[in-house]
């Protein structure tokens, strides 16, 4: 009889409003995450990114990323990279050379952290729950793929509660798991178009490298 009535609050459970709710916080949460982003215009983002093979980190870096719209800047120990929207300059100090291609949105997408912004809305199994990251109270968004020819497998979202600043962004395509900290975030800057484009008079001795 125990039995009967737990398998009875089970279903009960699973298929009440209550699950509904929590699909629906999720996405309210990443959308005032989302819309907090666009509204900050410019920004300016300090951050760390790792690859892990299940618990063990296989490579990472840290950087600083200036976004505009589709434009981007994006500077490491070991490469600076220019997009403009259309053509990229990826340029390498310790070999004084830059290499330029016209890289496709998909492969733009993913040096962007905050791809999420565009993708969350469809396609996606969502829950969410609150947890503490770095010592601040964070909402752990979990987004799992409906289909299997989704590229994005699984993903997690950690969103500070006080102010909605994704603080981590954790992705997996295929097997291996890339994660981006966010360390800083500053928005409203002032950038112009030029920003965003290499500054050949500042490197007249380069050697080009042009795959377009």
């Amino acid at each position: 009889m125990k039995h009967i009535a737990f398998l009875l609050l089970f279903h009960l459970f699973a298929f009440s409003p209550f699950n509904l709710l929590m699909a629906q916080d999720a996405m309210k949460v990443l959308d005032i995450a989302a819309e907090r982003i666009r509204n900050a215009g410019n920004v300016q983002i300090e951050y760390k990114a790792a690859i892990f093979a299940g618990a063990t980190e296989k490579a990472s870096t840290k950087g600083t990323m200036w976004l505009q719209e589709s434009k981007m800047k994006l500077e490491t120990e070991d490469m600076t990279t220019w997009y403009n929207g259309k053509t990229r300059w990826c340029y390498v100090p310790s070999a004084n050379e830059v290499s330029i291609d016209e890289p496709s949105k998909k492969e733009m997408a993913a040096m962007n952290p905050y791809t999420f912004m565009n993708i969350y809305k469809k396609g996606f199994k969502m829950t969410v729950k609150e947890t503490v990251l770095r010592g601040e109270a964070v909402y752990e968004v979990y987004l799992k793929a409906r289909y299997a020819k989704m590229d994005v497998k699984e993903v997690y979202v950690d969103v500070r509660k006080s102010d909605y600043q994704p603080l981590c962004i954790r992705v997996r395509e295929d097997k291996d798991w890339q994660r981006v900290s966010v360390l800083s975030f500053k928005g409203n800057l002032q950038l112009d178009d030029n920003f965003f484009s290499f500054p050949e008079k500042d490197y007249p001795d380069v050697l080009k490298n042009d795959m377009r």
